[in-house]
């Protein structure tokens, strides 16, 4: 097709608020209208003859072209927006991409409702939500009740005809809350609480009003509903917190890598999300536990429920009981009034990530044990068994079973936790996922300093290849970072002078190459000691060690032993 007939078809898809881009059979951009490139964060920059994996990393189109069919209906989040991205081969080998932007729907305000009465369903609660025109899009049955009607021939009026003591007319024309309102209503006395809707960019969607009458308060128990209300505003906001980290709908985007380890890693991951087994996710510092976690957890049935971290190498020793678990009113000098809850009741329904593990002091294990046994505990100074449903996904570059023999950490803990053991590898066994992971990271750097960094110069790619990269995904991400505060204006490669003097320093290819083989030599040669001192018992050989079995046949695989 010519390349007027190109820009024709750019400039109509800009019409039609799509992005569009072309490439060829080598993965080249061809054509790329404006709203592409503002979409993938180079607005007013030329994409021509820039590779799609370069300026759009998390791109399926390797898949396409494998295939050589349409995929249509993934997903990209970028600038606080989500996509739909699809993708149509032609016949001339070459690959159209189009990004549409998925706008928010009363569907949205649907879900919202759906959200709140799973959340208070045992809570004596009036709900209604509106949309943006005081329209009632959904009321509880509670609230319909109240007003002699049922909740579906009140869907679709006037907020203000059939609440006529609401404030969501107000909350809808000003944008702002109104919270504590006293009205008196067939003979109860109503606490409202009405609040405004908005989406991430800040536009007004709708409202959602909810009332509580002080006499139902009183009846249900107030100690507990106080308990409970603790819960869900603590739930609340962690649900905040997690959808301001969802890039996208898919869980597996951000773990970025084509190197069969990470291939085999996600494929286990998205075997492992659909049950319920805790799981024990083992790696060095910075290969991106915490990331798989999330992962795991945005592909379980769990989805919807929050997402709890916890690191418990960095909460001092005396706190960590009250974090994990909370505390009643008067359980220690200055405990909150009403207390608090702890990390296991905000994670009820969901997950709990326990990160750095191998650091939970040894008073603390049996307590975590019997949660994990039972399901309930009682927060610090309570007498009441709080009963959860939780997963537990915990995190370690620590070997724990050498900890156990070192009398530092519980061997029935251990099993408990590793009931599915994922192994991340480090960077340096897996150098062909640095390509891909650079790209990605130079993308995200750009679109945070509004540079335009096309790559590294050819001096730097092998330097990369070479390094061992001690500190793994997050030390590539630092040097990269580094190098960006070093780079003039206008320069768009990164050079060997850019890079932190550290790595400056590395020797050349030869001596790189003659420590790196080495390195393997002598890691060999004590595999096959091991070996020989277990007996060919390949279990026992990954204990002597001190590795798990899974890294251990890995390497046997990598040095052809037997």
């Amino acid at each position: 097709m010519a390349g007027a007939a190109w820009d024709f078809w750019g400039e109509t898809f800009d019409a039609l608020q799509q992005g569009m881009i072309y490439v060829d059979a080598g993965g080249h951009i061809q054509v790329a209208n404006s709203l592409a490139a503002a979409i993938l964060g180079l607005a007013g920059r030329d994409l021509k003859g820039r590779r799609l994996t370069e300026v759009f990393p998390e791109t399926r189109l390797a898949e396409v072209f494998t295939n050589r069919r349409p995929l249509q209906g993934t997903r990209f989040a970028a600038g606080g927006k989500n996509y739909r991205v699809d993708y149509f081969p032609d016949g001339r080998r070459g690959v159209v991409v189009l990004f549409t932007e998925e706008q928010p729907s009363a569907a949205h305000l649907q879900a919202l409702n759906d959200l709140y009465a799973a959340l208070l369903d045992d809570f004596p609660l009036y709900l209604v939500v509106v949309n943006r025109r005081g329209v009632i899009v959904s009321i509880n049955q509670m609230y319909a009740e109240l007003l002699g009607q049922g909740a579906d021939a009140l869907t679709g009026l006037e907020v203000g005809d059939v609440l006529t003591f609401s404030r969501l007319p107000e909350v809808l024309a000003t944008g702002r809350p109104v919270v504590g309102h006293e009205v008196q209503y067939a003979g109860k006395k109503l606490l409202l609480s009405e609040m405004p809707v908005k989406d991430a960019a800040g536009n007004l969607l709708g409202a959602v009003g909810k009332a509580m009458a002080v006499e139902d308060l009183a009846a249900a128990g107030l100690k507990d509903i106080s308990r409970r209300l603790q819960v869900l505003e603590g739930k609340l906001l962690f649900y905040q917190q997690e959808l301001d980290s969802i890039h996208g709908d898919d869980a597996w985007q951000g773990i970025l890598g084509t190197s069969p380890a990470v291939v085999q890693l996600k494929k286990l991951a998205a075997r492992v999300a659909r049950g319920e087994a805790n799981v024990l996710i083992t790696g060095e510092s910075g290969t991106g536990k915490e990331l798989l976690a999330q992962a795991i957890h945005r592909a379980s049935s769990r989805r919807n429920e929050p997402l709890i971290k916890i690191n418990c190498a960095a909460i001092p020793e005396n706190l960590l009981e009250a974090e994990l678990f909370g505390y009643e009113e008067g359980a220690f000098t200055g405990a909150a009034r009403g207390g608090r809850p702890g990390k296991f009741e905000l994670a009820d329904g969901g997950t709990i990530f326990l990160d750095e593990i191998g650091d939970l002091p040894l008073s603390m294990q049996p307590k975590l044990l019997r949660v994990l046994q039972e399901r309930a505990f009682e927060r610090v100074g309570g007498r009441r068994t709080i009963k959860v449903d939780v997963r537990i996904i915990a995190a370690t570059n620590q070997d724990l079973l050498s900890l156990e023999a070192a009398g530092k950490f519980r061997r029935d803990l251990y099993y408990r936790l590793a009931v599915v053991n994922l192994h991340i590898p480090p960077l340096r066994e897996r150098p062909e996922d640095i390509q891909v992971l650079t790209a990605a990271i130079i993308r995200r750097l750009n679109n945070r300093y509004g540079m335009d960094v096309r790559g590294l110069a050819p001096a730097v790619q092998e330097l990369f290849y070479r390094y061992t990269w001690p500190g793994n995904v997050r030390e590539l991400e630092n040097v990269l970072e580094h190098a960006f505060n070093f780079l003039e204006p206008g320069e768009e490669i990164i050079r060997r002078e850019h890079l932190p003097a550290s790595l400056q320093q590395v020797g050349g290819k030869a001596a790189g190459l003659e420590l790196k083989e080495a390195v393997a030599e002598a890691e060999k040669a004590t595999i096959q000691r091991a070996l020989a001192a277990a007996g060919g018992n390949k279990q026992e050989a990954a204990r002597l060690l001190g590795i798990h079995p899974s890294g251990l046949y890995q390497k046997l695989k990598r040095y052809s032993i037997e």
